[in-house]
């Protein structure tokens, strides 16, 4: 980290430490959008923001490389875990990094069966965002779950258009259910999980593991997902304007470089709001905010009740897209965050 990030996340942190009321009025002096409903903190955040670039705005390298500075300038403090290691997991065409974290070890006799584990998908719109950019809130997750973590980097668009993605985030699941005994994992406790782009990802390995012989996971946690390959539904006008971060134009830009043939909208690993038969997805945790992927993730949750799937949604209407990876620095992020992982440790 640069002496001038660390500036500016110092200086961030202190702001994000006033009072909620001071931090409101402040907001309102300076942000361009009326952000009144948002958390206090949150509305000065975004509005310490307004004007500058976007990803979306720059090169694909510095979009990239910005968006590393955003997490590490808000993100949760690293934690100790009793084991963090690389593994390269074959993919077709060659090998993908997964990151694992044994959590800190527990009071009293390990689980008789194996610990739960997580395999855990970024987000970044399919092109930016990276194991290593989520790295602690992953530590973070297995601490807080008593989980194994498994902290997938899929390769990224341009680079690798979709559905590269999805295809990595299956492979890494036909790895870890092969492999859980001998990682001291219960397979009849692994779960998927991931944000955004990473929802996507957890919502199709949930849909694909048994299409391809697979066991399907006990649980998907997808945060604020992206489930269909368009951009039509309301959220996506009515808050795309850019009072959260996330705006129309980003998400189109993410869709150029992902999908690269129109016809793949149609394909349920890009769209898996499209598919038709839901019956036996696994229980879901189902993760809303203020978003313009709000009524994406609202559409899939209501097809998988349809098909009778227990679905648990957790919504913060205060926080915006991208808040998962703000717990360092917004306290209500981090309690939005521990109380999914409540959620999470309660089911697995």
């Amino acid at each position: 980290m640069s002496l001038q990030e660390k500036i500016e996340r110092t200086s961030v942190r202190a702001m994000m430490a006033l009072p909620a009321p001071v931090a409101g009025r402040l907001a309102g002096l300076v942000e361009k959008v009326d952000r009144s409903t948002l958390d206090p903190r949150l509305r000065l955040l975004l509005a310490l923001a307004d004007g500058r670039k976007g990803f979306h705005e720059l090169p694909l390298p510095k979009g990239r490389a910005l968006y590393g500075q955003m997490i590490g300038m808000l993100d949760v403090p690293e934690e100790a875990v009793a084991e963090a290691r690389d593994i390269q997991v074959p993919v077709a065409g060659g090998t993908i990094l997964v990151r694992l974290y044994r959590p800190k070890e527990r009071v009293g006799p390990a689980p008789a069966n194996g610990a739960p584990a997580i395999l855990f998908c970024h987000g970044g719109g399919f092109t930016i965002g990276s194991a290593r950019e989520y790295d602690r809130l992953c530590r973070h997750i297995g601490n807080a779950t008593g989980a194994v973590v498994l902290n997938v980097d899929y390769r990224l668009a341009p680079e690798h258009p979709a559905p590269t993605a999805a295809d990595d985030a299956v492979a890494a699941w036909r790895w870890l259910t092969g492999q859980a005994r001998d990682l001291g994992i219960d397979p009849d406790r692994m779960a998927v999980m991931g944000d955004s782009a990473g929802g996507n990802l957890s919502v199709v390995v949930a849909q694909q593991a048994p299409l391809q012989g697979l066991p399907a996971p006990k649980l998907v946690v997808a945060v604020y997902p992206k489930t269909d390959g368009e951009n039509r539904m309301p959220s996506a006008t009515v808050l795309g304007g850019g009072q959260g971060g996330l705006d129309r134009d980003m998400i189109d830009w993410f869709h150029n470089h992902y999908v690269q043939d129109e016809s793949l909208v149609e394909d349920f690993r890009v769209s898996p709001l499209r598919n038709p038969d839901l019956a036996g997805h696994p229980d879901t945790l189902l993760i809303t905010a203020t978003d313009p992927l709000r009524d994406e993730g609202l559409a899939y949750g209501e097809r998988l009740r349809e098909a009778g799937v227990p679905v648990v949604n957790l919504d913060y209407p205060k926080l915006v897209h991208g808040f998962i990876t703000m717990g360092g620095a917004l306290p209500a992020a981090r309690r939005a965050v521990d109380e999914i992982l409540a959620h999470a440790r309660e089911r697995l």
